[in-house]
């Protein structure tokens, strides 16, 4: 029988809200039994490989660094100290938002803490200075795309374990990406200041402004760290990982003493048990990828995708448009631990840089995550701004149009994600 018939089991469990790592588990289960061959005892052995490995701590880890930067109130001081650096111009606090989130997302790594951890706070600072609360959660939510995006990044880490690219290069391949879609953000907001005429901050002093810039400047030395450290050979990504639960451990129990040994332990456990599923999913999509090659699964779409794509860029066109589409009803996690090993192969017959895949992959599928029906980061920034869902949809419509075109820009100039890598001589570049 044929193998497809797997995958096909695959797609109606998740449709139909079956969890994720049993799906998957299934469908390569299902697979292996119709086609491969495989013998039923390799299967312990293949998950245990895909999560028996040292780069996976830097999941965890990274996990672990980012929560402790968060029960030190770094939120709050990042807000003050881009505000403090940009927050004087025209519409300066749409800029504020951007610049905070663009630093915060170098300690959360995800989009839905960048969400919920600075939302709140940019968004009732925005109301006293007078923005709309429409155009406040509309910036918030778009802004939060970056978390995935500028290192660390989680899905980017999850990517290079599944693909077999390298992490540290997938790390400091964000880089550039995440500047570029700042940009893009930042220029829509230029032109809601000039046309609704936004505020913008009063200098208060040289010593508060001062002030400001001292809290914030400690925690955004996170992603210095990592990118200095991995470009240096000083440590790998996992010992980078390492090195910010140290340097966040020390911001948040010597420097600002806002971490108790019960917050820590705390802390820890939570970071535990949101790492458990991540690697159960590492795991079986680990089998399911193995499965697919052996059945030829990834080699038979690629035969009849070269008969109909005729260029890279069609494939890339025709990949975006999927993940869009996929991005709406799927977690992201999940999402690139079920696609990947189907769409990893398909790219590199067409000759796509791993590394450029990664990014593109990354951030389509976060601007997902903005979008009806299941988008998280909707939902999440609709109950902090406290706004109906559908106004929030409404004011949301500019912003994919700036970050379609910041998505077009990362597929068609590849040079973008894997210039940083290439100059530090980073593999998969």
């Amino acid at each position: 029988m044929s193998p497809i018939w797997g995958l096909l089991v695959l797609v109606v469990l998740f449709m139909i809200g079956f969890p994720v790592p049993y799906t998957i588990a299934a469908g390569s289960v299902i697979i292996m039994y119709l086609s491969t061959g495989m013998k039923w005892m390799s299967i312990t052995s293949v998950m245990i490989g895909g999560v028996n490995s040292f780069t996976i701590l830097c999941i965890p880890l990274f996990l672990f660094a980012g929560k402790l930067m968060n029960e030190c109130g770094i939120t709050t001081r990042l807000f003050k100290a881009a505000r403090a650096i940009i927050g004087w111009v025209p519409g300066g606090l749409g800029f504020v938002n951007i610049l905070a989130s663009f630093i915060f997302a170098g300690m959360s790594g995800t989009a839905i803490a960048d969400a919920a951890g600075l939302g709140q706070i940019e968004i009732k600072a925005m109301d006293e200075a007078g923005y709309d609360r429409k155009f406040s959660a509309a910036v918030t939510a778009a802004s939060s795309t970056l978390g995935p995006i500028i290192p660390p990044s989680m899905p980017l880490i999850i990517y290079g374990m599944v693909t077999g690219v390298s992490v540290g290069a997938l790390l400091v391949a964000g880089i550039l990406p995440g500047i570029v879609i700042a940009l893009c953000m930042a220029a829509l907001v230029v032109i809601y200041a000039v046309k609704r005429k936004y505020p913008r901050d009063h200098f208060v002093s040289w010593h508060q402004t001062f002030q400001d810039l001292k809290q914030g400047i400690l925690p955004s030395f996170t992603p210095i760290i990592i990118i200095l450290g991995i470009y240096t050979g000083v440590f790998t990504p996992t010992e980078a990982a390492a090195v910010c639960v140290v340097y966040a451990s020390f911001l948040g129990v010597v420097v600002y003493k806002a971490i108790s040994f019960r917050d820590y332990w705390r802390t820890l456990k939570e970071t535990c048990v949101e790492a458990g599923p991540i690697c159960i999913l590492l795991a079986v999509s680990t089998l399911l990828g193995s499965v697919l090659i052996k059945a030829q699964i990834p080699q038979t779409l690629i035969a009849s995708l070269m008969s109909i794509i005729t260029s890279k860029w069609m494939f890339l066109l025709l990949l975006c448009l999927a993940l869009l589409v996929v991005g709406m009803f799927m977690e992201t996690v999940a999402a690139l631990t079920i696609l990947t090993p189907i769409i990893f192969p398909m790219s590199q017959a067409f000759g796509i840089n791993g590394i450029h895949l990664g990014i593109v992959m990354v951030f389509t599928l976060m601007i997902g995550v903005l979008t009806p029906p299941f988008g998280v980061v909707l939902f999440a920034v609709a109950k902090v701004g406290k706004l109906p869902m559908v106004d929030l949809i409404k004011a949301l419509i500019p912003w994919f149009v700036f970050l379609l075109i910041a998505l077009a820009i990362l597929v068609v100039f590849p040079g973008i994600s894997t210039l940083v890598p290439g100059m530090m001589k980073l593999g998969g570049v």
